[in-house]
């Protein structure tokens, strides 16, 4: 009950929404879970009609935000967290049907599977099983309490106080113009808006886990330092790992993996990718975007272990730090035309009369210090060092100090919303 009114208060409307797929899912994977030594043909029937629902109105609400002014549907907007909420049901109704895992009679327990707050709008995206014996029994402990309460206020502080301060970069560009801008403020904006949808997004996910962990819950970790990756497959073993997870446990194996030969697997990588582009978003740029992973990803399996690049890491780093900031312009930027104007200023190939000749040195001085930090807490022995010292007394002091200066910052400047809410 506590998560519907949480929801509500940020989407009275479209909380309906919510209730009405909590309720016909619960209803549907009950019947689907009927123990059966096979599945029967309504049951099969049943799954197949429930799977093509969720995915249809989860399609509806990401192509209509794009394309719904052409059919007198303009101003629809996006339900919070639905392509979270939708696809935790689609893996809770097929491992119901694989009879992976029993359906859930609770109908309580089974809405706040679906919409457990803390990851509700953002993730990370949860399978029933990883949380089924916590939902039984969640139990509040001291020491839960402390540990979740000083994860929360790392993410927390990654968001506030990192996140927020870059998107201001990123804003001053978008105003100013892409074509007045120069080449190093292009690429600087690019390294700059990398760094601010990491932390944004990680900080979320620490947030969440450790709301999460405070309840009595363990949410799956979402990021594992993907900036330290040496390839872009790399990186995206490390990048939102429970979305994945998904698609590998739902799309890629089902297809067949890679175990039917290169043709096959790359047709496979392929409908991944397709699919996780049009997760994102229904409008062009998030299909650029996607197909750009995937092509880097099937150069890498091809070449990669047979150029230096697979030799030596410090290679593959540099590698990552050039092309991943080039894909994220293709998620940034929705308009293609202003996409093509954006990397025509990085590379040169768009001429233009930058605002201000020294706009670069001006962004420097002004972000320096937060690109120095985001860049420290991407290295491994940093991160580790941070998690030792918030144990200490100093640490603990030094987070009471960062939890109350983003209270302040919020204060002041309001609230900044996370990017990942209207995924």
């Amino acid at each position: 009950m506590g998560s519907i009114i949480f929801y509500a208060y940020g989407e009275p409307f479209y909380v309906l929404l919510l209730i009405a797929s909590i309720v016909l899912n619960f209803a549907a994977a009950k019947y689907i879970g009927k123990k059966k030594k096979r599945p029967n043909r309504r049951r099969k029937t049943l799954y197949v009609c429930m799977i093509v629902l969720n995915v249809l109105i989860l399609s509806a609400f990401k192509w209509l935000p794009v394309y719904g002014s052409s059919l007198g549907l303009a101003g629809v907007g996006m339900p919070l967290g639905i392509s979270f909420y939708t696809f935790q049901i689609l893996s809770y109704l097929t491992d119901v049907y694989k009879g992976e895992i029993a359906a859930e009679r609770s109908f309580i327990k089974t809405a706040a599977y679906i919409s457990m707050f803390p990851q509700l709008t953002s993730g990370p995206i949860v399978r029933y099983e990883e949380i089924s014996e916590a939902m039984r029994a969640p139990r509040m402990k001291v020491r839960n309490f402390d540990e979740g309460l000083k994860t929360f206020v790392c993410g927390l502080a990654l968001k506030v106080l990192l996140a927020d301060r870059l998107a201001i970069l990123w804003r001053e560009i978008q105003t100013t113009g892409f074509i007045s801008i120069s080449t190093p403020l292009a690429w600087l904006g690019a390294f700059g808006y990398s760094l601010q949808i990491y932390f944004d997004f990680y900080g979320y996910s620490l947030m969440a886990m450790g709301i999460g962990k405070i309840l009595g819950f363990s949410l799956p970790e979402n990021f594992r330092m993907p900036y330290m990756a040496d390839s872009v497959r790399e990186f995206y073993r490390r990048w939102h790992m429970s979305l994945k997870n998904w698609f590998q446990k739902y799309v890629y194996i089902p297809l067949g993996g890679s175990r039917n030969g290169k043709q096959r697997t790359v047709l496979n990588l392929l409908a991944v990718w397709v699919l996780t582009a049009l997760w994102h978003g229904g409008s062009l740029n998030f299909l650029l975007w996607g197909l750009s992973l995937w092509f880097l990803i099937i150069l890498e399996r091809a070449f990669f272990s047979r150029c230096r690049l697979g030799k030596w890491k410090i290679l593959g780093h540099l590698y990552v730090w050039f092309v991943i900031p080039l894909t994220w312009m293709c998620f940034a930027i929705s308009n293609l035309r202003e996409l093509g104007i954006y990397f025509g200023r990085m590379f040169g190939f768009v001429g233009g009369v930058s605002v201000y000749s020294g706009d670069f040195a001006k962004a420097l001085s002004n972000y320096g210090i937060y690109f120095g930090i985001g860049l420290l807490l991407c290295i491994p022995p940093v991160e580790k060092l941070c998690k030792k010292c918030r144990d200490s007394l100093l640490g603990m002091i030094l987070l009471a100090l960062l939890f109350w200066l983003c209270i302040w910052r919020i204060q002041v400047e309001g609230n900044n919303p996370f990017m990942y809410r209207r995924f």
